[in-house]
């Protein structure tokens, strides 16, 4: 049986990726991703992944997962599986286990990002700045959001549930979207909005608004809709998804005095990144009355990288 310092593993709520770890860093080669719906349970999953790899005996496993994390048993937010540490030690063999959320894993790897996986999108031209206080935010199979902080030669990770925040609207065509999100549910949350199946609920309000029956387009489909200007109601629904998405990320840039850059992630962010690089999101994003310079001058990029996170894992197993 092969032997590794320990496993990596980035828990969405569509996908799981996992990786070895060897000195501290991830294992390229070693990078699988998996649907979430083809196993009943997250052992199933990483017992699959290891078997792939020879069954290696791993000392440490750090998981980042979709979910509020508090003590050894974790519930993922978006899809039907809990996560009990003493289960996973015994897959992995006696393996120590550590759960973290999965942004605060992509929090932890701010530092070992290499500048061709930032797109830049807003701001200065300077990197992310490790003496002030940087963001990461993202938007997929759900939204949420981390902080790095300083803390002398080392950094402290903070991360919160940003996604089930009160979605802002500021005018009446907006607050009849707020409506549309909110029924049945008694309010509207930033992640009803800013994630997969928030792009796909905005899109239906698009045609609802244009009074044409919705076509069923998975976000997928509306987003490469929207890219390629094929089809106006998703042109809509992507812009209107960008000024939203703008508008929260310029909140959370005051709200935790983020000076030291933003980083966008999230399958989605990617996908409609032609619509993030345009006024539309910048727009957004500055406009806060008296404090519009101070948000303006916070560079915001988009991080190119859907392993990022389990680089963090593997920077926690070095801490």
């Amino acid at each position: 049986m092969n032997a590794c310092q320990g496993l990596a593993a980035d828990i969405g709520g569509t996908n799981t990726r996992l990786a070895l770890v060897e000195d501290g860093k991830v294992c390229e080669d070693t990078i699988l991703r998996f649907r979430n719906a083809d196993f009943a349970s997250p052992d199933d999953v990483i017992s699959a992944y290891l078997s792939e790899h020879g069954n290696p005996s791993c000392h440490w496993a750090v998981l980042a997962i979709a979910a509020p994390v508090q003590g050894t048993v974790v519930r993922l937010t978006n899809h039907d599986w809990t996560f009990d540490a003493d289960s996973l030690t015994r897959t992995l063999g006696g393996a120590k286990v550590r759960f973290l959320n999965d942004f605060e894993a992509l929090a932890h790897s701010m530092d070992r990002l290499t500048p061709e996986r930032l797109i830049k999108i807003h701001g200065p031209d300077h990197k992310p700045l490790p003496r002030q206080t940087r963001l990461v935010v993202g938007a997929g199979t759900g939204f949420n959001a981390a902080a790095v902080y300083p803390a002398g030669d080392h950094r402290h990770v903070g991360v919160g549930e940003c996604g089930h925040s009160t979605l802002p609207v500021i005018n009446e065509e907006e607050l009849r979207l707020w409506q549309y999100l909110s029924r049945n549910r008694a309010r509207a949350s930033n992640e009803r909005a800013l994630s997969g199946a928030g792009l796909r609920e905005i899109y239906e309000w698009c045609c609802l608004e244009a009074g044409e029956t919705a076509v069923p387009y998975s976000p997928a489909d509306i987003s490469a809709s929207a890219s390629t200007r094929t089809d106006r109601l998703c042109v809509a629904a992507a812009t209107t998804w960008t000024t939203l998405l703008g508008r929260v990320v310029g909140d959370l840039a005051l709200v935790f005095m983020a000076t030291g850059g933003i980083v966008l992630c999230g399958g989605v962010s990617r996908s409609l990144r032609d619509f993030i690089k345009s006024p539309v999101f910048a727009n957004a994003y500055s406009a806060k009355g008296r404090q519009s310079e101070l948000v303006s001058a916070i560079p915001v990029w988009l991080l190119n990288d859907d392993y990022a996170a389990l680089s963090g894992c593997a920077a926690v197993m070095a801490d």
